[in-house]
């Protein structure tokens, strides 16, 4: 027993930060998922949103994000848009898109009730926005775990 070594393995310490997060802005524009945050949403529905961004951060597997809608149905099926859902007093949604490895972008916040949207064309716009990114065709806002939504 005089070569034997004994090894103790520790678990791995998730990191701080896995994902990286931003805004969809328009060239030449401002940053339209912090405008929607300041002007369209509750502070109970910002909170949310803050709240999920700084959890889903650290999560490696996006299927495994909190808040998202992992099937999409009806116009943004197979568009390559996900969904997450933010609590609050309206049934408030934030749509997304992946952008490279571990980057994801958010496209157009917008709320329902049942088939009526505000802004109405969110779905749309969604898909547009999603085709400038692809394009390269936008500007991207950072958006940190700790900021205010």
């Amino acid at each position: 027993m005089t070569n034997h070594k004994k090894v103790i393995s520790f678990p791995a310490i998730p990191p701080a930060q896995v994902w990286e997060f931003y805004d969809f802005g328009y060239q030449g524009g401002g940053n339209e998922i912090q405008d929607w945050c300041d002007e369209e949403i509750s502070d109970r529905a910002r909170e949310s949103f803050g709240a999920l961004v700084k959890l889903n951060i650290k999560i490696l597997n996006h299927m495994e994000w909190l808040g998202v809608d992992k099937h999409m149905q009806g116009a943004l099926k197979g568009k390559g848009v996900w969904q997450w859902k933010i609590q609050g007093e309206l049934a408030y949604r934030i749509l997304g898109s992946f952008y490279g490895q571990k980057k994801a972008v958010f496209l157009i916040g917008y709320h329902h009730k049942e088939d009526v949207y505000t802004p109405p064309s969110a779905l749309e716009t969604a898909i547009d926005r999603k085709k400038l990114l692809d394009k390269g065709a936008c500007k991207l806002y950072e958006r940190q775990a700790n900021q205010d939504s």
